[in-house]
Order: C-alpha cells, then sequence, then structure tokens
C-alpha cells in the first residue's frame, strides 16, 4: 500500500458511493488506475466492505427558528452570508416588516449560542429579534 492507496481509501472513507472517475481526479491517477487499485485493496482485504453507519434512535439534532431584522440596505450581503452558513437550513423572506425567518440545525443545544453569536449576528445589518426552539414537528 502506498501513498496513492492512502488517497483512495481517504476518498471512499468520506464517500464510499463516489465513483472512480471522481476518486481518480481527486487523486491525480486515471479512472482505470483507481478501478485497478480498489479491486486489489478489496483482494488483499483492506476494503472488507461498502457500509452504511445509521443509528437508530440517534438523538435528533436541535432545530430552531430565529427571526431576523434586516437593514434592507444590507439585503444583498445579508442574503449571502446566511446562505453560506450551513446549519442554516431554511431562509424565508417576508411580506411587510417582517424580515426574514432563518430554520437552523445543530447537533446539540450548546452549539446554538455560538452559532448565533460568531456566525449569524456578526453579519452586517442583522438584528436578531426572536428565537424559538423547534420541540416537536407534527407535520
Amino acid at each position: 500500500m502506498d501513498a496513492i492507496d492512502e488517497k483512495i481509501l481517504e476518498e471512499l472513507k468520506e464517500n464510499s458511493r463516489i465513483s472512480f472517475k471522481a476518486i481518480s481526479e481527486r487523486v491525480g491517477k486515471t479512472e482505470a488506475t483507481v478501478r485497478r487499485r480498489v479491486n486489489k485493496l478489496k483482494e488483499d482485504g483492506i476494503i472488507k466492505s461498502f457500509t452504511i453507519e445509521y443509528m437508530i434512535n440517534s438523538k435528533p439534532q436541535t432545530r430552531a427558528t430565529v427571526k431576523i431584522e434586516p437593514d434592507f440596505k444590507e439585503m444583498k450581503n445579508i442574503m449571502k452570508e446566511l446562505k453560506s452558513i450551513d446549519e442554516i437550513t431554511d431562509i424565508w423572506r417576508l411580506s411587510g416588516n417582517c424580515g426574514l425567518f432563518i430554520k437552523v440545525e445543530i447537533p446539540t443545544i450548546e452549539q446554538f449560542n455560538p452559532l448565533i453569536e460568531e456566525k449569524i449576528s456578526v453579519i452586517k445589518g442583522v438584528k436578531i429579534m426572536e428565537t424559538c426552539f423547534i420541540t416537536d414537528i407534527i407535520k
């Protein structure tokens, strides 16, 4: 096993469904070389299976909604910045003076304040009006 095999294994660890073509582009080898090396890794017992890790009854993510009063002069930048935050799953622009409404999903409640303080409220023109934790999803 060499450095190329290790790179291939890293790619497969990240996404076991990744195509040989995509791996080849990332490791700088031909698709045929990647295919041959993966087959050899399987033959040698280094790759035993391609599996799915899924935990039944895993702790659900913490979800919350945040109402934002935007400075409308900064709206383009605000939208661009909000879209770039991975924890934000939905953004709604509401009519009238309602502003913006976003939904966030984070692994734990302890990550909520850092998300607000370090990523959302630092955006120029954002004023957070209200946050609500989602306790149950009915529909």
